[in-house]
């Protein structure tokens, strides 16, 4: 016979099915889709094919909705309101961005593509920036 239990999400008293013995969540809605929550995001974490697949859904996914971000917006002005307030704190706080690859030149310039940016410059993101071709015509390091 099954004994009482306390839902592991909402705390509250329920008796498990009897054809579930080690229930641990009871059958709220809100508490069955934490269930469904957590089973999701431990087997990311332990299965790759898994995580795979849920990657090429969530693409497949995006790729027929290519509007659902703008439309969401647009459709949700508090959730709008607050990305903005929350990208001038960002924008406000001190900024340490540094390429991993910046010691690759070794201190020489080599023939190659680049980005070339603004150096100071309020925006997080990348406009204005230019890809150039660069050709060095003589090496004066060595």
């Amino acid at each position: 016979m099954n004994e009482d239990r306390t839902c592991a999400v909402c705390g509250q008293i329920f008796l498990p099915r009897a054809q579930s013995p080690s229930q641990r969540y009871c059958s709220k809605r809100d508490c069955q889709r934490e269930r469904k929550a957590r089973w999701q995001k431990q087997k990311i974490k332990s299965d790759p094919d898994y995580r795979e697949n849920q990657r090429h859904a969530q693409a497949r996914w995006s790729e027929s909705h290519p509007d659902y971000w703008r439309t969401y917006r647009d459709t949700h002005q508090a959730y709008k309101q607050r990305n903005r307030e929350l990208q001038r704190i960002r924008n406000s706080q001190p900024r340490h961005i540094a390429k991993m690859d910046v010691s690759a030149l070794d201190g020489r310039l080599c023939t190659g593509f680049y980005v070339l940016a603004q150096a100071v410059c309020d925006d997080i993101a990348k406009i204005g920036a230019w890809i150039v071709h660069l050709t060095v015509i003589s090496d004066l390091s060595g």
